[in-house]
């Protein structure tokens, strides 16, 4: 069976310089593990795309602006608050049964997922989390997209309290 994805939201190639009509909400650097590596996030008509991007300089080469993007409707803003304090109970406490790793939803019709990853994200060996959206195809690939974030910029970096600040934006209707 085939695996039929919604349209693409437009690409946003160059964060500094969005198409028209999308409106960038905030820029954070992951300063503890990669300086120079930002995650943007834009309000794309009613749609959050998050776009990871840093320039790389390969050796003999001049540099380029790589980038990766991860689209959901905005209304996953909220609901990954929600979904992660389930995600992080102990089972007893009404949370995951134990040796659960990943939980899916869906969001609008978006079938989203968040996976506790096991492995190393960075030379620290932090481990972390993944948000995917089953439902959209990423645009440098034929898989989904994926946005995936390490503990260390999840909890310490400030990732998950400028993500708690849009959700808190979006409820109140002012983001």
């Amino acid at each position: 069976m085939t695996k039929q994805f919604f349209p693409s939201l437009k690409e946003i190639k160059d964060p500094e310089n969005p198409p028209k009509g999308i409106k960038h909400l905030i820029t954070i650097e992951d300063s503890l593990n990669y300086p120079g590596r930002y995650h943007s996030f834009y309000n794309q008509n009613g749609y959050l795309s998050v776009i990871l991007h840093w320039i790389i300089s390969p050796k003999g080469q001049a540099p380029f602006l790589a980038t990766r993007q991860f689209d959901a409707p905005l209304s996953i803003l909220p609901w990954f608050v929600k979904k992660f304090e389930f995600f992080t109970k102990m089972p007893n406490a009404g949370g995951l049964p134990h040796g659960t790793i990943s939980i899916d939803d869906l969001v609008e019709g978006e079938d989203i997922g968040i996976t506790r990853l096991i492995g190393r994200l960075n030379e620290r060996g932090d481990q972390g989390y993944s948000l995917s959206n089953y439902s959209r195809k990423g645009h440098e690939t034929t898989n989904y997209q994926i946005l995936n974030i390490s503990d260390s910029y999840f909890f310490h970096g400030g990732f998950f309290d400028k993500w708690k600040e849009l959700a808190n934006k979006y409820e109140n209707g002012t983001l």
